[in-house]
């Protein structure tokens, strides 16, 4: 698995390398509430209370991080349990999906520049 480090490493660049004013201010806009879910779960000091704010942001935002692709708070509980994944592997996966969020955004706002 790759580190928070790199992802973000690869998250800058991935920003670099958009075109088009507009694109980009549309990637910047969209962009803000995953960022800002992805700093809140990041935050969390435990397991648990990561669990509790996923289920928030999961019930109440457009702007999910699908965390290992999981379709629900309730499927990521289960995964976790089942396949033991430890607190600094969900961080990590966080980042991840954040990421994945950005790469999705970046491709709609250059799919409308053309």
């Amino acid at each position: 698995m790759r580190t928070i480090e790199e992802i973000y490493k690869d998250m800058d660049e991935l920003i670099s390398q958009i075109e088009g004013e507009d694109a980009i201010e549309e990637v910047k806009v969209e962009y803000v509430a995953y960022d800002k879910n992805m700093k809140s779960l990041l935050a969390s000091e435990t397991i648990d209370s990561y669990m509790t704010k996923y289920d928030e942001i999961y019930k109440e935002d457009s702007a999910v991080l699908a965390c290992f692709d999981l379709a629900s708070a309730d499927e990521l509980k289960d995964y976790i349990a089942d396949e033991n994944i430890s607190f600094d592997d969900l961080k990590t996966e966080t980042v991840n999906a954040s990421c994945e969020a950005l790469k999705f955004l970046i491709y709609e706002a250059e799919e409308e520049e053309y």
